[in-house]
């Protein structure tokens, strides 16, 4: 098995940023279900390597939501991590790269490029790149939505990772229609 050095730090997790409470798996808050849907499209976006997807995924995001998103596309990050990571696959890190690059051109070419260069980096076992660039806001999220894809459309494919993304716009759909009604229930 192939070991990865987490371009974020262990299981891809942003360096120094430990939270002392777990988060809640879906958010409860309007402006991070939004995110998640968001982050979600992004990540879908690059796998489907459909540039007006990406586009569209974050068109018209408030300033909230697109703070949000990098933690959204770090977390879908995390999970294809640990997973993959735990698989007897035989994925090496040049493998992703190549994936990365391909998925990369589906994004804005001021991020392309950058991505490219950060995932190859970490590929090469330098995480300093993806750590710096992928502080910033909005080029977090590409860049983990890129590596995220890359990840999980080398190990498992295509249609297995779009149907997993799929699975979670429905508990996403499902948990905003229950916080829907309670909404309505409890007066708020």
């Amino acid at each position: 098995m192939t070991s990865y050095s987490a371009p974020l730090g262990p299981c891809a997790a942003p360096q120094g940023s430990g939270t002392s409470r777990p988060r809640e798996a879906v958010p409860a808050d309007a402006a991070g279900r939004e995110a998640t849907r968001r982050g979600l499209a992004l990540v879908r976006a690059y796998a489907r390597e459909e540039p007006a997807a990406v586009d569209a995924a974050l068109a018209g995001a408030d300033r909230v939501v697109a703070r949000q998103l990098p933690s959204v596309t770090g977390d879908i990050l995390r999970l294809v991590v640990g997973i993959v990571t735990s698989a007897p696959r035989g994925l090496t890190p040049a493998d992703v790269a190549r994936t990365a690059a391909t998925l990369a051109a589906a994004g804005p070419p001021h991020h392309e490029f950058a991505v490219t260069e950060a995932v190859r980096a970490w590929a090469a076992g330098d995480g300093t790149p993806a750590r710096t660039w992928w502080q910033d806001g909005v080029s977090g999220a590409h860049g983990t939505a890129v590596l995220a894809a890359a990840l999980a459309v080398r190990a498992w494919g295509r249609a297995p990772f779009l149907g997993l993304l799929e699975t979670f716009d429905g508990l996403l759909d499902a948990s905003g229609e229950a916080g829907r009604s309670g909404e309505g229930r409890s007066g708020g």
